[in-house]
């Protein structure tokens, strides 16, 4: 049987012919040379959203715009199938195994392009800088799990070389994270940046303002009141916070003349150790709202109850209506907030303090 010669056509209609190509089509051909590679980034794509999960089975996920029901998959697996016929691809030069899944979940189908993991992810960050350069697009968010500082760090550096910030991060490794890397990453990060671990400087302290739009930090004690008074962000998500409730306070007063202007959402939680619950919560408040004007909210249906984590995100906080209490700009903008007390369940003489503070506008 007779071969196309696809090469052998001039540029335009060659062009014609690769944007019918599918996504993994797409991905071989343009890995048969450096002239197919350039030729398939000529091609006017639908850009895809690029996310990049470094796991221990990582993955490269592609969902384009016009096909919501498909999302294309690269995955790098630690105990690669040896059994199943396997097709060779070149990457850099270098042979790797490889082989095609499909599978369905729904009305979604999820097809599969599986190499072999390997100890540095290699292999997968060379695949999502070819990813990134044929489909002109940048990588729109990644997560890192369960991986050494020392990689954590390797990781983000590299992807600082790739392309200059990053939408949406999260990261939860299996060290406390140093705070060279912690900064890096701080400055690398243009819209979400979720973080799971602790870091392992105690000492350390973080008093740049936050230009993040989204920051939820399980464990925050390295966050200062001038950081929080001097940021951007529209979210802010601060668990085991080293700020006192005279902080809490200032924090109140700052945002009533004009600071976090941008601010939708903030919650602050602190682990306590002290007296009972009744007597800590009334202290709490007192401290709290020293010198300011407080009412009591009345729920009356035109405050929003839900706050959307991330522009890039789905996923939204439902907010608490109970015993809440607000505070108002000159200009009309409301900032309600709610504290309260809760038991750790891990050590029963600890409890956590939890505030959280939402702004909103009963005229829009």
């Amino acid at each position: 049987m007779s071969r196309f010669p696809l090469l052998r056509l001039p540029t335009l209609p060659l062009l014609n012919c690769i944007q019918y190509l599918k996504v993994f089509e797409i991905i071989d051909f343009s890995l048969l040379s450096k002239r197919t590679r350039a030729l398939v980034s000529l091609v006017n794509w639908n850009q895809p959203d690029i996310h990049a999960i470094f796991y221990e089975n990582s993955q490269i996920c592609l969902k384009f715009p016009n096909d919501a029901g498909l999302e294309w998959i690269l995955d790098f697996e630690s105990e690669f199938d040896g059994e199943l016929d396997h097709t060779t691809r070149a990457i850099d030069g270098n042979q790797f195994p490889s082989y095609i899944d499909s599978d369905l979940h729904g009305p979604k189908v999820f097809h599969h392009l599986i190499f072999p993991n390997d100890e540095h992810f290699e292999t997968m960050r060379k695949m999502a800088e070819h990813v990134s350069a044929i489909f002109r697009t940048p990588i729109a968010s990644f997560e890192i799990n369960q991986q050494s500082d020392q990689l954590t760090m390797s990781i983000v550096k590299w992807f600082s070389t790739l392309q200059s910030s990053v939408v949406d991060l999260d990261i939860d490794t299996t060290d406390e994270i140093t705070a060279s890397t912690l900064l890096f990453i701080m400055d690398n990060v243009t819209d979400y940046f979720s973080w799971e671990l602790k870091m392992n400087t105690p000492d350390f302290e973080y008093t740049k303002a936050i230009d993040i739009p989204s920051v939820i930090l399980s464990h925050s004690q390295w966050i200062t009141l001038k950081s929080i008074l001097n940021s951007s962000s529209r979210v802010i998500v601060l668990g085991e916070s080293n700020l006192t409730f005279c902080d809490i306070n200032s924090f109140l007063k700052h945002w009533l003349k004009g600071s976090n202007p941008q601010l939708e959402y903030c919650s602050i939680r602190r682990s306590m150790k002290g007296k009972a619950i009744e007597e800590d919560i009334e202290e709490a408040f007192q401290i709290i709202t020293k010198d300011l004007e407080v009412r009591e909210h009345e729920e009356d249906g035109r405050r929003p109850m839900q706050v959307r984590i991330s522009l890039h995100r789905k996923s939204s906080y439902s907010l608490p209506n109970d015993l809440c209490y607000d505070i108002v700009r000159d200009d009309g903008t409301i900032g309600t907030f709610h504290q309260t007390y809760f038991h750790r369940s891990d050590v029963p003489d600890f409890k956590f303090h939890y505030f959280y503070f939402h702004v909103w506008n009963n005229k829009i």
